[in-house]
């Protein structure tokens, strides 16, 4: 299965990022489903967590305080030490 890889960052004003080393394998990974409180977040979120689950990984759920503010920091490093992958509800 291909899929497309949609950058969240504006390249007109800033530089295209390297992507991160994707995962071998799903299966034993540690997710973070993140939800940043925008509408049916949580609804997407949950049917994810049930796929990746049936697929052997290990889920954590995490919610921005706002959607329309950056995560705390306090926030990403957290997700940064405890996961090996983030899924994160961008939209309606």
């Amino acid at each position: 299965m291909s899929a497309d890889y949609v950058s969240p960052f504006d390249e007109r004003v800033r530089p295209a990022e390297p992507l991160a080393p994707r995962l071998a394998d799903i299966s034993g990974a540690r997710i973070a489903l993140l939800d940043i409180r925008k509408n049916r977040g949580k609804e997407f979120l949950d049917r994810i967590e049930l796929l990746l689950r049936e697929a052997g990984a290990t889920t954590s759920r995490v919610t921005k305080e706002i959607f329309s503010k950056p995560a705390a920091l306090g926030l990403i490093d957290q997700v940064a030490t405890v996961s090996d992958a983030v899924v994160e509800a961008l939209a309606d």
